[in-house]
């Protein structure tokens, strides 16, 4: 009974774990990806992609 509590607790906490880490690594590479943009964008060029 108690390892069926055990298993089904740490199955829960994987899966919020995984899912939070996922949200984590997604932020880092949205971050990359605005400082990529910024670091290579053209002041005198109209076309402004950055942020989006």
């Amino acid at each position: 009974m108690r390892d069926q509590y055990d298993a089904q607790l740490w199955t829960e906490n994987h899966v919020e774990t995984s899912a939070g880490i996922d949200r984590l690594i997604a932020r880092i590479m949205q971050a990359f990806r605005v400082l990529h943009c910024i670091n290579w964008s053209a002041p005198w060029s109209s076309d402004s992609r950055c942020g989006a």
